[in-house]
């Protein structure tokens, strides 16, 4: 099995996991709202459970957006560097290290958190939870991103070695 093969299906669990916590969310909110505007009876718990379900939504979908290359791009100045097409190793280059800068800053930053709060035992006002170990969670998934990021990656950087040959 090729490589790129085994980190597709590797990734499928947190495809889905991102996947089922945004239609949680819909309908989580869905029932809070109906509930305090028709029935004068609000979820107690759904501010806290949507907040938990935003993190597991963007941190699992991280690990498959950044191996396929679907995020965001923000192309401001993207006219100007296309002038320039010798410089498209560089750029490429330069993008990828600060993807996993990024990722991997945010991985440490999350971990750090979670070891703070889970000093003092704090849990949610109405799910029985402490707060440190969803963020745990969120801070394996964003490592994951990142290794997925260097992973992606790895490939391609072979490839352009057997051009530059």
């Amino acid at each position: 099995m090729h490589p790129h093969d085994l980190m597709k299906y590797a990734q499928w669990p947190f495809r889905a996991l991102a996947g089922v916590a945004l239609v949680a969310l819909v309908v989580i909110t869905a029932v809070d709202v109906i509930g305090r505007v028709v029935l004068s009876r609000p979820l107690g718990f759904a501010y806290e459970l949507v907040g938990l379900l935003l993190g597991v939504a963007v941190y699992a979908g991280l690990i498959g957006m950044n191996w396929t290359r679907d995020h965001i791009r923000i192309d401001l100045i993207e006219g100007v560097l296309c002038r320039f097409p010798r410089f498209d190793r560089l750029r490429a280059g330069v993008v990828w290290g600060l993807e996993v800068v990024f990722f991997t800053l945010v991985a440490l930053y999350v971990a750090r958190q979670a070891m703070q709060m889970q000093r003092w035992h704090e849990t949610f006002l109405f799910l029985p939870l402490e707060k440190w170990m969803p963020l745990a969670v969120y801070a394996g998934f964003a490592a994951l991103a990142a290794l997925s990021t260097v992973l992606a990656a790895v490939p391609l950087l072979r490839a352009r070695i057997e051009d530059l040959k």
